[in-house]
């Protein structure tokens, strides 16, 4: 389904993140920020020997490719609403088109990690989701959840204008579409009373643009600019237009000033990242 110079897959289609390459791009720069911030690290989560990970909303499938290579012995399972994934893969490594907020064709009990990243905004309730999450890893297996804020500080006075009405305006449209794009502070606590122990949270300050002095940080800053100017059309077009009845010329005026204003190094944006580790307990039910 096209809409508006951007691909839409047709399977669930109350979706609103597109599935085109421009998307595709996008969702891999996160991939190697995520590289970078983690050192390398494909988890936190201390796994030994796994025998099942499955990688939830997939995307591209990059994250389960690298990991079925670092876990040889191990089946990576990726699954998606959109088939976008490449072809030519580890032999331990599968993807699937499936639906993570219906029934989950594999049996409870099964997986050593389900591994969730940048779900935000695709999900109706994440505490059903965090549920049925617990309900498939197997006692004594983990949960990883990656999630990004969406939302721009400055470390120089307030956000311009355009920058905070865009993620109020984005914020709005999520709650009206039904999958909200808040909450992620609230993560933990949802994991705990799913059931999840020694639940661990990482919180990591991004900066946004090239202003840090630190090398490392400079690069990191770099790809997150990038990232969030792709983001842009990526979570506000459908929205804009189909949630929020904006007109398409309208639409693309104002992303193209919150874009201008992204690239001002001078109002040092940061964003905030999580990472929340769980336990599935040995004995669930004691």
């Amino acid at each position: 389904r096209y809409e508006n110079g951007r691909r839409y897959h047709s399977f669930r289609e109350v979706r609103v993140l597109p599935n085109d390459n421009l998307e595709q791009e996008r969702l891999d720069i996160w991939h190697h920020i995520e590289n970078l911030v983690l050192g390398g690290e494909l988890t936190l989560a201390p796994l030994d020997k796994p025998q099942k990970i499955l990688d939830v909303g997939t995307g591209t499938g990059i994250w389960a490719i690298d990991a079925a290579d670092r876990y040889p012995t191990t089946l990576v399972i990726g699954n998606d609403l959109s088939p976008i994934q490449p072809e030519w893969v580890p032999p331990n490594c599968r993807f699937e088109v499936d639906d993570v907020e219906s029934e989950w064709v594999h049996p409870e009990n099964t997986f050593d990690l389900v591994h969730n990243r940048f779900m935000l905004g695709s999900i109706k309730n994440w505490d059903e989701h965090f549920c049925r999450m617990f309900r498939h890893i197997k006692p004594g297996g983990y949960l990883e959840v990656k999630e990004g804020v969406l939302e721009l500080y400055s470390q120089c006075g307030p956000c311009p204008e355009n920058v905070t009405k865009f993620f109020e305006l984005l914020r709005e449209a999520g709650n009206k579409s039904g999958r909200p794009m808040i909450g992620v502070e609230d993560f933990k606590a949802k994991m705990e009373a799913a059931g999840f122990q020694d639940v661990e949270e990482r919180v990591d300050q991004l900066p946004v643009g090239t202003w840090p002095k630190e090398k490392r940080l400079s690069e990191i800053g770099t790809y997150t600019q990038i990232a969030h100017l792709e983001g842009v059309s990526s979570y506000g077009t459908a929205l804009f237009t189909r949630v929020l009845g904006w007109a398409p010329s309208d639409t693309a005026r104002f992303f193209d000033q919150v874009c201008e204003a992204f690239r001002d190094n001078r109002k040092q944006f940061y964003t905030l990242r999580y990472n929340l580790v769980g336990r599935k307990p040995l004995n669930p039910l004691a």
